[in-house]
């Protein structure tokens, strides 16, 4: 077994649609790593070499620095696409057996990951599979059609073994498939498979997250507070929650003045520890003015990401007599989605007045008060 050089192949290509934001998920951080930094600490000592297959293009470069000496390959239109061309980068470094890995599998079991290489060793083809605890159902409309044997049934993992130019071969004549194995099977060869790891779960939705924290209970829950008020000025247009409400009745500042964004950020910042907007964007410094807030917004969240925090909800109370909320309560809720990249479930934005107490009831401004609920996996 001497003349068998392992490669890696650990696919992050996706856009992690399911799991919403506008950071993919393999590139978000759980337990105190970026997800797609825990499978590459994990395989880099096990194989001779080791390659991560990018989305295409180049934007994934501002969410994710590859540690230092580590391969990098673009991905294509589909997963396969996006494997082969893995696969033909570790062709060019004359590996014999490679291992297929989802970057979307952050704690996957180096255990497990030593059966498939031994198994791949004299096989073909290797998945790891566990069995099935619960009862599984078909499900037709709305209604049970059958019931199914789950005694040969198994969930499959990865990492997948094969010999690398076999698979190659067999990916390269197959039709749309939701893993390698699925092209050795409509090859008619034989997968072989080893047990797999409880632990090996793959990163789908938030829900996932949750529960890989949830496992150890080693998640730090933190909160933060922002606060900002700004006067009206009616020469300008009114940005609110990164919303253009009005083209006049604008609110002041050295940006565009968005209260709502402003105090976020500050929420996001204070409970991270990162400072304040006014410390970041300082307004004496010209490239700041007339900011786009959602912008300024924007950096303080991969700031905050980098750190290794998650900003898991959003309490939004806007202060003053307008802009009225509730018209415009779903339009602002989903625009905040999109800037900080949680689901919109986990954001609510309300009003209030000052009941007749000073210049904001007067309609001479408005305020926000914002409370960040963030948490750093510590798995």
């Amino acid at each position: 077994m001497t003349d068998i050089s392992w490669g890696a192949v650990i696919v992050a290509a996706g856009n992690g649609a399911r799991f919403g934001g506008i950071v993919p998920k393999q590139f978000t951080p759980l337990a105190g790593e970026q997800v797609i930094n825990h499978s590459v600490k994990i395989f880099r000592p096990l194989v001779d070499h080791l390659v991560v297959v990018t989305p295409p293009g180049d934007h994934w470069r501002v969410l994710w620095k590859p540690p230092e000496g580590l391969d990098t390959v673009q991905g294509g239109r589909r997963r396969q696409d996006s494997v082969m061309n893995g696969l033909k980068f570790m062709r060019s470094l004359g590996v014999t057996h490679v291992l297929v890995h989802d970057g979307a599998r952050p704690f996957a079991d180096r255990e497990c990951i030593a059966r498939v290489m031994e198994a791949a060793a004299m096989s073909t083809a290797v998945i790891p599979v566990i069995s099935i605890h619960d009862t599984v159902k078909r499900v037709h409309s709305g209604y049970v059609t059958e019931t199914l044997d789950r005694e040969e049934l198994r969930l499959s993992q990865t990492p997948q073994g094969f010999h690398l130019n076999r698979l190659i071969e067999v990916l390269s004549a197959a039709g749309d498939v939701t893993d390698e194995a699925c092209a050795f099977e409509a090859a008619g060869e034989q997968v072989t498979v080893v047990d797999g790891s409880r632990l090996n779960i793959k990163l789908t939705d938030r829900e996932d997250a949750e529960m890989m924290s949830l496992f150890k209970d080693q998640s730090h829950l933190v909160i933060g507070a922002g606060l900002d008020f700004h006067p009206f000025d009616p020469a300008r247009p009114l940005f609110f929650c990164g919303c253009k409400l009005s083209e006049t009745d604008g609110l002041m500042g050295n940006s565009d003045g968005d209260v709502v964004l402003h105090a976020v950020a500050d929420a996001i910042l204070s409970a991270s520890r990162l400072g304040d907007i006014g410390t970041l964007f300082p307004p004496a410094e010209l490239r700041w003015k007339d900011s786009d807030s959602s912008h300024l917004l924007a950096i303080c969240v991969e700031m905050v990401q980098k750190a290794g925090w998650e900003i898991q909800r959003l309490d939004v109370t806007a202060i003053g007599e307008r802009p009225r909320i509730a018209p415009v309560r779903n339009m602002l809720i989903k625009r905040l989605s999109d800037i900080v990249g949680i689901p919109e479930d986990r954001i609510w934005i309300k009003g209030t007045t000052t009941n007749t107490i000073g210049e904001l009831a007067m309609g001479k401004g408005a305020g926000c008060s914002v409370i960040a609920q963030l948490v750093r996996r510590t798995l």
